[in-house]
């Protein structure tokens, strides 16, 4: 039978400058920020974006028993004991969900995804890109507080909008969404069509739906200048506006939308283990977040599925796999239980329901 798996460090390019954050969280002594601001974790899809094209760029690798496997190809091979029968009978040899560590020292290009429903009327696909932030870290870059771009507000001139999205410059735009601060502990749901951005300075967990779909109106990338298929990503520029979900929210409108209340599983005297983003919140995912010290066997009578780790803070051993904070590993559908030593904070990630 399986035991736990370790995923290795898998750093993507990305048009946007960060990634400092993921090498303080690891513990690095020379942090830098370079186009390489993300680390995907149990990815079995590509990275390539609109500036970098190479084969296998973005899929992962894990370390099991001394050696070294494409995460899809052992997927293949072990694919029930990993994810379950039924998991296995509705999404295939595929997780259905993509987590990130993500580190921005520049605010990204304001874009948009596709639901689900107009990823397969739109591109044919079957996976939309709702995701959510679980924001582990924030620092000032050149004195400016961080912040996220979150939904349209108040001074929404949607025509206006509009305009300015197929001219590919934004003059008055961006300021038709909320700017929200943010800080460690923060966890937001990004439901496909709401507006977004992430601003400089955060470092975070990221779960999405496994897909790279995203529109991004402005011909200006982080330096990069992008055509019309580029930013629109391949459909027709009318259908892509057609994507935006244009209801204006206040900023606490906004923040109740995306902010699901936390929930404890279980408490005890050495921890507290709690459900951040419940399935009912989003529909594709959910995450959990364990902090404890000493020990925690962590049982799984009800929500029996694979779960996908993040050490987020101090040490563990997970069923004797030795694990340090900023990495990262995969619990297998087969086993009923593990058994958790050491003492810190794990986020642990839950794919969709089957």
């Amino acid at each position: 039978m399986l035991n736990v798996l370790k995923f290795l460090p898998n750093r993507v390019l990305r048009l946007y400058r960060g990634g400092s954050g993921i090498d303080r969280l690891c513990g690095n002594p020379n942090p830098e920020d370079t186009r390489f601001p993300e680390n995907w974790i149990a990815s079995c899809i590509e990275g390539n974006g609109r500036a970098y094209h190479s084969p296998g760029h973005g899929i992962s690798k894990l370390e099991y028993n001394g050696a070294v496997h494409l995460f899809p190809e052992f997927l293949h091979e072990h694919a029930e004991e990993i994810l379950g029968a039924s998991h296995l009978a509705a999404y295939g040899e595929n997780p259905a969900v993509l987590v990130k560590l993500l580190d921005s020292a520049e605010q990204l290009p304001m874009q948009v995804h596709p639901t689900r429903e107009d990823a397969g009327k739109y591109f044919n696909v079957g996976y939309g890109k709702t995701e959510a932030w679980a924001v582990l870290s924030t620092r000032e870059i050149n004195g400016e507080k961080p912040y996220l771009l979150v939904g349209f507000n108040e001074k929404l001139e949607k025509e206006s909008f509009i305009r300015e999205s197929l001219a590919g410059k934004y003059e008055t735009g961006l300021g038709m969404l909320n700017r929200i601060s943010v800080e460690p502990g923060d966890v937001i749901v990004i439901r496909g069509g709401l507006p977004h951005a992430i601003g400089p300075g955060v470092t975070m967990v990221e779960i999405m739906e496994p897909s790279d779909l995203v529109i991004v109106p402005e011909i200006n990338c982080c330096g990069l200048q992008l055509n019309e298929a580029q930013r629109f990503a391949g459909i027709a520029p009318a259908d892509a506006m057609r994507l935006f979900d244009f209801t204006p929210r206040t900023e606490s409108e906004v923040r109740a939308f995306c902010t699901p209340e936390p929930r404890i599983v279980e408490q005890r005297e050495n921890g507290i283990l709690k459900t951040l983003i419940p399935y009912e919140s989003c529909g594709y995912f959910a995450l959990q977040e364990l902090s404890f010290r000493k020990e925690w066997t962590m049982e799984f009578p009800e929500e029996h599925t694979f779960r996908i780790g993040v050490v987020c803070e101090g040490e563990a051993s997970v069923n004797g796999l030795p694990l340090k904070r900023g990495e990262n590993f995969l619990i297998p559908h087969c086993l009923d239980s593990v058994k958790i030593v050491g003492g810190g904070r794990i986020l642990l990630v839950l794919p969709p329901a089957p």
